[in-house]
């Protein structure tokens, strides 16, 4: 990869980071929040991307970013009205940018019309709400393209004996142009302050020999004359280049000679100065010459006045760098070889080892909790906050609201939950699916919603929450529920139920999981083609992951996700069935008894079941069910209680358990094919090979073969 390549790869990974914040802070502003600080960061956000294309040569993204960013100036400026309407414009121009980027993050060229309405409309407002401002041609005069020039900005003379103000020494890193930030925007807007003086600081600038091209050499000081400025207001123009600059504010407070200023003032006119140095006359006095001594650029005597060279300090601030996500899995599949390699040695060491070599079993053990937090780091960086997803949903809310002519509102909780990247980017898909189906077969319409006693506002509630060593997402909403009746009375239309099987109230709900199945009587373009919550399923047993139903009639339909916290590493109970290694997630144990100490009863199906507290909980031996024998008596033999989803319980019954240890995850699939009722596989420390067991999928087993034997 080249250069260049790498650079564009860091500006589309921008654009992505930059296209989220835009759909958070749109939605802020349509549910009410039209604060100057939103429209700043909107604004600041679209000029980033413009510039990085314009760097690039994306001509037709910078083209229509360009109108855009015209538009949200007028905006910001109060010259054009945030109305609504104006706000699902900026919306859906939003999208196109998103557009604009894809394409040319595929090397793609997009119609030329495409996105021409909506520039359209742009010009028809800047022309509506400027007036006369316009040139001769009627397009809108750009106050923001009026461009700084390095020396003094006349100011008027000052009334008072005494000025207050802010002394700004701004400092830009190498960082802030590779983000594609324009420091001039930034002056623009603390001129908007107050009187300002803006003095740039060339004396850095070396020979053109010496001259580096990505190399900053040109710092600025900005005197605030204006004593009613907090400083709070000049940092958060700064705000959006933290860290990738120097900044040093500092209150001063000093006397005026009134007359001397008045004269300088006016020796200092802009618009008569002749002897202004052009960027051309600046670089032929920088270039090479006979007396190097003499070869000092060339400024207005006020810019060189009392100048101070730049210090070459550290950028401050939080420090960051992108890495490829390649190179990071690399890191934990070595980690995870680590991981196998530790438990191997700790797994050689026997009673007679460890009292001769102590301080070797100490070294183990310290190697031990190395590895653990090793694994813990990486971990965390591959972790990313579910906000990422989230933050689509309100918008897709309300075009479903939209659509369907339903009043509903969303409420989301635990946005910041962290989960890993691989499973973040399977999880887009089956929540659009998710969040779709509660809008439209879930949520009643305003009227049935009044007559059944409800409120007029339907609501989705989403949620996150870390539960061991898995993620439950819910997504909940206070609809109808599901029409089990309806269900049944299709499915078996449609084949997918004999006409004599009896089913439960859960595996009727489950029934909405069929493939090519749907309750809806006509196909919409939101549903009735009975493709959408098998997507679901099978995208979240792809990752390990499963989904449960609960409905309840009349009152609203809760789906929740489990999810794996990560998809690397996972801690474990080693036990042994048949002579073989298994191994099952410590999360899903509950507790582990001995058979002879508990006891075990028959449903009048046959099927047996174990007798907990009272609690009857069905059963399962693993050797049985895997069609293996064993020769390790009865009583002599273990149960595993473990916890499928909520509260449904299953006992594991095996010949004996291991231990407590760390394995890395392998794919079954990859390398073999599905097995149901086990996870995947894993690289036990003696080399052996151990499969993981899916506690949710036995359970799911034992629920289908009763369906079919009834």
């Amino acid at each position: 990869m080249s250069d260049l390549d790498e650079f564009k790869a860091t500006y589309f990974d921008e654009c992505s980071e930059l296209l989220i914040d835009l759909e958070e802070q749109f939605i802020a502003i349509q549910d009410g929040d039209k604060s100057s600080d939103r429209m700043n960061a909107i604004f600041r956000a679209i000029h980033s991307i413009k510039g990085g294309a314009g760097a690039f040569g994306f001509t037709s993204l910078v083209g229509f970013a360009h109108e855009f960013e015209t538009l949200l100036d007028f905006v910001r400026n109060d010259k054009i009205d945030f109305t609504n309407e104006v706000i699902k414009l900026c919306i859906r121009s939003n999208d196109l940018v998103a557009d604009f980027v894809e394409a040319a993050r595929n090397g793609e060229e997009l119609d030329p019309e495409y996105g021409a309405t909506e520039k359209a409309k742009f010009v028809a407002l800047c022309k509506a709400s400027s007036g006369d401002s316009g040139d001769e041609s009627g397009e809108p005069m750009e106050e923001f393209d009026i461009e700084f020039t390095p020396v003094l900005v006349e100011m008027e003379a000052p009334t008072e004996k005494v000025t207050e103000g802010w002394l700004v020494e701004f400092i830009p890193f190498r960082e802030l142009y590779t983000s594609a930030n324009d420091p001039l925007l930034l002056l623009r807007e603390l001129a908007e302050l107050g009187d300002v003086e803006v003095k740039a600081i060339l004396k850095d600038i070396p020979l053109l020999t010496d001259f580096e091209p990505f190399s900053v050499y040109c710092t600025w000081e900005i005197t605030i004359k204006d004593k009613d400025i907090e400083e709070e207001s000049i940092r958060e123009i700064f705000e959006f280049v933290d860290g990738d600059c120097e900044l040093k504010i500092t209150k001063f407070e000093m006397p005026v000679d009134e007359q001397a200023f008045k004269e300088d003032a006016k020796s200092e006119d802009l618009e008569e100065d002749e002897d202004m140095p052009s960027f051309a006359d600046l670089a032929a006095e920088i270039a090479p010459k006979p007396e190097p001594e003499k070869l000092k650029p060339k400024v207005a005597d006020n810019a060189a006045d009392g100048a101070k060279a730049a210090p070459k300090a550290p950028p401050v601030g939080m420090q960051s760098i992108r890495v490829d996500l390649d190179k990071v899995d690399r890191v934990v599949n070595m980690v995870g070889e680590l991981v196998i390699t530790q438990s191997m040695l700790t797994q050689q060491m026997d009673d007679n080892l460890r009292h001769r070599y102590q301080e070797l079993v100490r070294g183990l053990e310290v190697l031990a909790t190395t590895t653990r937090g090793l694994q813990d780091s990486v971990m965390a960086i591959r972790a990313q906050p579910v906000k990422s997803v989230f933050s689509r949903m309100p918008r897709l809310v309300r075009e479903l609201a939209s659509k369907t002519g339903k009043k509903i509102k969303l409420e989301m909780v635990g946005e910041n939950t962290e989960i890993d990247k691989t499973v973040i980017e399977q999880l887009s898909d089956p929540l659009t699916h998710m969040i779709r189906n509660s809008a439209d077969h879930g949520i009643e319409s305003v009227e049935k919603r009044v007559e059944s006693g409800k409120e007029e506002t339907g609501t989705i509630r989403l949620s996150a929450e870390q539960a061991g060593g898995s993620i439950l997402i819910i997504i909940e909403d206070d609809g109808a529920g599901i029409n089990r009746e309806r269900v049944l009375q299709l499915a078996r239309e449609k084949g997918v139920v004999g006409e004599e099987q009896q089913l439960s109230d859960d595996q009727i709900d489950n029934l909405i999981f069929a493939p090519g199945f749907s309750t809806v009587e006509e196909v919409s373009d939101l549903s009735g083609r009975g493709v959408g919550m098998d997507v679901v399923l099978s995208n979240i047993n792809k990752i390990g992951g499963s989904v449960i139903v609960k409905s309840v009639p009349g009152r609203g339909t809760r789906m929740t996700l489990r999810l794996p916290l990560t998809l690397a590493v996972l801690d474990v109970m080693l036990v042994r069935v048949a002579g073989c290694p298994y191994v099952i997630p410590l999360s899903s144990i509950v507790e582990t008894m001995q058979c002879a100490r508990v006891e075990f009863g028959r449903l009048p199906t046959g099927a047996r079941v174990l007798k907990v507290r009272g609690e009857y909980v069905q059963s399962m031996d693993l050797a049985s069910h895997f069609e293996m024998t064993t020769d390790v008596d009865e009583k002599d033999r273990f149960v595993v209680l473990c916890e499928a989803e909520g509260t449904n319980k299953l006992a594991l019954i095996v010949d004996a358990i291991i231990g407590q240890q760390q394995v890395v995850i392998k794919s079954l699939e990859e390398n073999f094919e599905r097995i149901e009722g086990i996870a995947g596989g894993t690289i036990l420390g003696d080399g052996s090979v151990g499969l993981i067991v899916d506690v949710q999928g036995l359970k799911n087993s034992i629920s289908n073969q009763r369906t079919v034997a009834a």
